[in-house]
């Protein structure tokens, strides 16, 4: 049980990060040019993809537990290089090493939860937990966001290092708390590379866990490119910048909500499942004739089904893969959602310099509502049911 409150605590308090919705304003401050902006992005994202499945490899080779600790520390250590280096090359190295803890954590965090459930009997309450464990965590972004206004009153140099104090701190539980759960016999006995080549294998071979990844990637990632447009979508139809502020927090906490709740909706098959997605998709296209306090409705009902979908899809992932790769499988995903996602971002941003971001919106509607349609067609054809 007290693991289990660690792995909450440690989803919470990890993401009440003040300089979150800071950092940009703060890297222009500083002299960074908006194209040296877009080169750090590139190379925060570059770094998960390079270091995705590899870490995932880490992962089911060594101790889950403390690679997770460890990147926290890596997370901390980024914000730590902002602090001692600001300018172009200090946060550089600061998203390096942020990506790296990134990287770290991803894939191992779900096999971990999901094997010490394993232990006890208990997986089939991995969709629930981990859901909770999601909300928690956004819960604790809208936290951080909101502790950046306070304390930038005290300068950036305060909300850095309370940032760098913070992952730390959610780490101390989770240290003490959470052990790794004997590894099978083959994990324990096969190489790094071995475990690598049969992780990435699975991903491609067992049909059910290439058709999760490639929803994934492919759909549910629209979800998370939509979001870094909703706060200039909200702009762009009139509310002041205080509003759009408390605006975003709505659409984060549907987003939470639908995690919170998404074990009442594991019973839905996959076509049922992409139909409530398509129903919240279809809702996007009415956003450029909606006034605007039915455009937040129909953007957080939009991140509600993001947050029930997410969830669900990543706990059907875990209860499809066989082998002893489980974290290496989980990273495959990962890696498949950070490329999925720089080319929505590219769609996305084509579409709303042709008719802004309303307009951007109606066409991700539309183009979500026929990824649905295909791949549950998709489903029918491999006869994956659920």
């Amino acid at each position: 049980m007290r693991a289990l409150y660690a792995f909450f605590f440690f989803g919470g308090v990890r993401e009440i990060i003040p300089i979150y919705p800071l950092y940009a304003i703060m890297f222009t401050e500083n002299g960074v040019t908006p194209f040296e902006l877009s080169l750090l992005f590139s190379i925060w994202a570059s770094v998960g993809l390079l270091l995705e499945v590899p870490s995932g490899a880490l992962a089911d080779r060594f101790s889950r537990k403390w690679l997770i600790v460890l990147s926290s520390v890596f997370k901390s250590a980024g914000f730590i290089a902002w602090f001692l280096f600001p300018a172009f090359w200090g946060y550089a190295l600061g998203f390096v090493l942020w990506g790296i803890g990134s990287t770290l954590r991803s894939g191992a965090f779900e096999a971990l939860l999901h094997d010490l459930l394993a232990t006890d009997g208990r997986q089939s309450d991995f969709g629930r937990l981990y859901g909770r464990i999601l909300a928690v965590g956004s819960v604790g972004v809208v936290l951080g966001e909101l502790s950046g206004g306070l304390l930038i009153s005290q300068g950036y140099d305060a909300v850095l290092l309370v940032s760098a104090a913070l992952p730390l701190i959610a780490t101390l539980p989770f240290a003490l708390f959470v052990h790794d759960p004997p590894k099978d016999e083959a994990a324990s006995d096969a190489h790094y590379l071995a475990l690598l080549r049969d992780g990435v294998r699975e991903a491609i071979v067992n049909p059910a866990v290439r058709f999760i990844i490639l929803a994934y990637g492919l759909l549910i990632v629209t979800f998370g490119v939509y979001d870094e447009f909703v706060a200039p979508t909200f702009r762009e139809f009139g509310f002041s910048l205080a509003a759009v502020a408390y605006l975003c927090v709505i659409v984060l906490m549907a987003q939470s909500a639908g995690q919170w709740l998404a074990d009442k909706f594991e019973h839905l098959t996959l076509g049922g499942l992409f139909g409530l997605i398509a129903i919240s998709a279809a809702a996007l296209i009415l956003v450029p004739y909606s006034p605007g306090v039915l455009v937040v409705a129909l953007i957080a009902g939009f991140f509600f089904m993001f947050g029930l979908s997410m969830t669900l899809f990543q706990a059907r992932l875990q209860s499809e893969i066989q082998g002893a790769s489980r974290a290496t499988v989980t990273s495959v995903s990962g890696m498949a959602d950070g490329i999925g996602a720089i080319v929505w971002y590219l769609i996305f941003g084509t579409m709303a310099e042709a008719s802004g971001m309303a307009g951007a919106t109606l066409g991700l509607g539309v183009i979500v509502v026929g990824l649905c349609a295909v791949f549950h067609r998709l489903a029918i054809r491999w006869q994956i049911s659920r």
